[in-house]
């Protein structure tokens, strides 16, 4: 893909106006040079969202979300920056770089294939409620409570138990039957020409991102197959790992809840949605993954909920999508429905209100996986085991990041297993589970979780990596200051060795903190830019300001240097 070149990037953000592109989703009201209304980022009640047409840029002050007009489509549209680039473009009728030959040919395969899908979407929905053979599906939805407002919103169909009802009916609208191949839609015949249908005798669910039909799911109800759910291969459309089904329509809910509830089946997250719970997405049928996170978190979730299934296989892929999101730091819970209801059962039974009640409610995902560990064992398991116990759990107990919760997971832990509070401390935070018993002995333990870092030393470590995206001049400050030296954090000194490397900075600070993985330590760092941008800063006062640092991290320098001898003096008595 070639990349959109600085020039055309500037000229975008130079004539595109952040205050008209905000006002299409949010309603503005002057408040001096600037501009506030509600975040649509997270609910409230008192204005703290505010836009500022001088410098282009938006930001919140209630969630942090900040940014200039791409990034602000970026997030509310669930788009990639080069997407959120090309529609800005649009609107401003800008030309963008011409693109590479081969990806201009790719693109118009893959906005073929999309039309492809469209077509056999629109066949399905004819058989569904047009045809006699949609009879059975109308029954189906009909027992499942789903109304038909509800499966005309999704575009829900059905495939005829045929052998190539959909492929006959593609060929006679002049579509290629090679491009019905690779849509997913039909399968070659071995043992003559042609081809027939992938899904007969199914209620279609087509999976979508914004106005595009990248694949569909197909749930059995005639015929014969071991797989009472189908779903279409990998496309050069689609890849089941990389979507959400029904993320196009849960993301206004989850920007405005902060929330993303995950569910197993397309009509778990369709039943909830007609109840009213538009925060619901599905996996297309596959275990999570980390960009389904990323999907969720670019559309505004602070935090996931996994809604399971409580049997077996449930439980199990609850386990697995809590272990993605305690890899990623990602803050997530799980619930599991009562009863063994689905979780569209579960709502209609309740309400709204009643489920909306047991997900405030659901148990922290690092607290399921501990009573996962711990399930099997009991006071009266022989030593070996209890220690393999610990060791297991041991990684789960150092992933929470609330030392109360910390604390609390040790006593659980030591009360299962009937051994010392501190014994069980010591053993989790005084070495790693993955030590070897043989190594134990000889090797030194390593060291306890860092302390909780100084907020004020964060902040003004972050103010001057905001100071450094102000210019060459305000770069060169800082170098002569010698203040990265004293940072407390290494990812932040690294972060401006970094901006000190580079003779010429993107002029978007998204693109020049694009290598920051943490988005919340990103997100803040964008605050100070904010701040400093909305309000103006000379050179003096940063040098001021760097000098002021200085002389505060030499006092926590020293500070934590006395307070490592005391450690060190305790320790030998």
């Amino acid at each position: 893909m070639a990349a959109i070149s600085d020039d055309k990037l500037q000229e975008l953000r130079d004539r595109v106006d952040v205050a008209q592109v905000v006002g299409r989703r949010v309603q503005l009201k002057k408040a001096g040079r600037n501009l506030k209304g509600l975040c649509p980022f997270h609910g409230e009640k008192t204005p703290s969202f505010s836009v500022n047409p001088d410098k282009r840029m938006f930001h919140c002050f209630g969630c942090g979300a900040s940014g200039d007009a791409i990034k602000f489509v970026m997030q509310v549209e669930g788009k990639s920056f080069r997407e959120a680039v090309e529609e800005l473009a649009r609107d401003a009728g800008i030309k963008l770089d011409a693109e590479d030959p081969e990806e201009q040919r790719r693109a118009s395969r893959r906005a073929a294939l999309a039309e492809v899908n469209d077509k056999a979407c629109r066949f399905f929905e004819r058989v569904l409620w047009e045809h006699p053979k949609g009879a059975i599906a109308r029954e189906h939805l009909k027992k499942r409570s789903i109304s038909e407002e509800t499966a005309k919103a999704w575009r829900l169909g059905y495939a005829p138990a045929l052998w190539d009802s959909l492929a006959k009916s593609l060929a006679r609208s002049g579509v290629d039957a090679k491009l019905v191949e690779e849509a997913g839609l039909a399968i070659p015949r071995k043992e003559r020409s042609g081809l027939y249908d992938r899904f007969r005798g199914r209620l279609t669910i087509p999976i979508r991102e914004a106005a595009r039909i990248l694949a569909f799911g197909g749930r059995l109800l005639e015929g014969e197959s071991e797989a009472k759910y189908l779903n279409s291969p990998d496309t050069p459309l689609y890849a089941k790992g990389a979507v959400l089904f029904g993320l196009d329509k849960a993301r206004e809910s989850i920007r405005a809840d902060g929330i993303a509830l995950f569910v197993e089946g397309y009509f778990d997250a369709i039943g909830l949605h007609q109840a009213g719970v538009g925060s619901a997405v599905a996996t297309c049928g596959t275990a999570l993954t980390e960009r389904h996170l990323e999907l969720a978190q670019r559309a505004g979730a602070r935090e996931l909920v996994f809604v399971f299934d409580g049997d077996d296989a449930g439980m199990r892929a609850a386990q697995r999508a809590s272990e993605v999101a305690a890899a990623k730091a990602v803050p997530a819970r799980v619930l599991v429905p009562p009863g063994g209801e689905d979780p569209d059962e579960t709502v209609l039974r309740l309400g709204t209100k009643g489920f909306r009640e047991l997900v405030a409610a659901a148990q922290p995902a690092l607290e399921f996986l501990l009573d996962r560990a711990l399930a099997p064992i009991g006071k009266t398991a022989a030593v070996e085991a209890r220690v393999k116990t610990v060791d297991a759990v041991a990684s789960i107990v150092r992933a929470a990041a609330d030392p109360l919760a910390r604390e609390l997971y040790v006593d659980k832990v030591a009360q299962r297993i009937d051994a010392p509070v501190a014994a069980v401390q010591k053993a989790i935070f005084g070495r790693k589970s993955s030590d070897k018993a043989s190594n134990r002995a000889t090797e030194p333990p390593p060291a306890r979780p860092p302390a909780p870092e100084d907020p004020l030393a964060a902040k003004a470590e972050r103010q001057i990596l905001a100071f450094m995206l102000q210019g060459a001049d305000f770069r060169a400050a800082v170098q002569r200051s010698g203040a990265l030296a004293r940072f407390s954090s290494v990812g932040r000194r690294q972060l401006a060795e970094s901006l000190l490397s580079q003779e010429d900075l993107p002029a978007d600070p998204e693109i020049a903190l694009a290598g920051v993985d943490d988005a919340r330590e990103r997100e803040a760092l964008l605050h100070e830019l904010w701040e400093i941008r909305s309000g103006g800063v000379l050179l003096p006062t940063v040098e001021k300001a760097l000098e002021k640092y200085c002389r505060k991290a030499d006092e926590r320098i020293a500070k934590e240097s006395v307070a490592r001898r005391k450690a060190a003096r305790a320790l030998r008595v």
